[in-house]
């Protein structure tokens, strides 16, 4: 499909090794950039279907930016309310949003971590998973994309001072297999995924 193939060929570009000046945001014009040191990847998408989640202590806004039948490119902006931040290291903070069988960490790329998420459904599909690990009140996920795109990020190919712009279409009106979080009461109460500020984070390296 066209709309994987471009992602492939720009999130690649993104790459570079040893920088932490990343960051992964979505405008209003249906654009989300995601930069890393000089290089930064504009992608655009003629319409995103997004849902806020209001759970008290935790914010999360989820947009499905580009879809076929089979495959989504998902990307969720989960902030901690005022006086909270995540309890967990980034990578058990991921197990328990995605209620996962296991999180590998692949690489780092400074501030910017690829992750291989196994769920927990009948054929213990893999997902591959792109973080922004800057801060202990946020984070940002983009996932739903396939192994090449996966083997092209560990390529890490060389940096460049650019921009680099591309278009995403949708391509079917189905979205119910697109989600793959499981934003529950249950992370919240029993799990814990986040907690007053002051406290020690658990689970190592955050």
């Amino acid at each position: 499909m066209q709309v994987f193939i471009c992602f492939l060929t720009a999130i690649t570009l993104l790459i570079v090794s040893g920088c932490s000046n990343s960051t992964i945001q979505m405008k209003d014009d249906n654009q989300l950039i995601i930069s890393n040191d000089k290089t930064t990847v504009e992608v655009r998408t003629p319409a995103i279907e997004t849902t806020r989640i209001n759970m008290s202590s935790v914010y999360i806004d989820q947009n499905i930016i580009a879809v076929d039948d089979n495959r989504c490119i998902v990307y969720e902006d989960i902030r901690t309310a005022g006086g909270y931040r995540f309890n967990y290291a980034y990578k058990r903070s991921i197990d328990l949003i995605f209620n996962a069988y296991s999180v590998e960490v692949r690489k780092r790329y400074g501030n910017l971590t690829l992750y291989r998420v196994t769920l927990r459904d009948k054929d213990r599909s893999a997902l591959n998973l792109l973080a922004l690990t800057a801060s202990k009140k946020s984070l940002k996920l983009v996932y739903g994309f396939d192994d090449k795109v996966l083997t092209a990020l560990e390529d890490s190919l060389d940096q460049n001072n650019t921009v680099i712009k591309y278009e995403l279409s949708t391509t079917t009106e189905r979205r119910d297999h697109c989600i793959q979080s499981s934003w529950q009461p249950k992370l919240l109460i029993m799990d814990n995924l986040v907690g007053k500020e002051g406290g020690k984070i658990k689970g190592g390296r955050f």
